[in-house]
């Protein structure tokens, strides 16, 4: 009976872990294309792309305070401008960021396309 209790303990314990555990991402975010003739097929701002999709995958260790911040701190327009290529590498290029989740393919899309557009506000 004590055997039953303890193997049973065991696979409730790791079902709890297990379940705790997830790849399910935060929801994805993606740029609005905008409507018009002449307009290019996905227009990308910081506003509206690229500073909800920092703040939900990247601040959490780049923000003031957190454990990245020595090494590169979100803190707006600015400080993503002035670390425009340290973020490229990183992130589209090495792939090496965020730590422990991988964009998506369209996000890594647009994020090119907003650099290739000149990191439009």
């Amino acid at each position: 009976m004590l055997r039953n209790n303890t193997i049973s303990l065991f696979i409730a314990i790791g079902y709890f872990f297990l379940s705790a555990c997830s790849k399910k991402q935060a929801e994805e975010i993606t740029p609005t294309p905008p409507a018009g003739p002449g307009v290019p097929a996905v227009q990308v701002s910081y506003t509206d792309f690229v500073a909800p999709l920092l703040q939900a995958r990247c601040a959490g260790c780049h923000a003031s305070g957190r454990q990245a911040a020595p090494i590169f701190t979100l803190n707006g327009y600015a400080s993503i401008a002035a670390n425009a290529d340290r973020i490229k590498n990183a992130v589209l290029v090495k792939k090496s960021m965020p730590i422990g989740a991988a964009l998506t393919a369209a996000q890594l899309q647009s994020l090119q396309d907003w650099f290739d557009q000149g990191m439009p506000q």
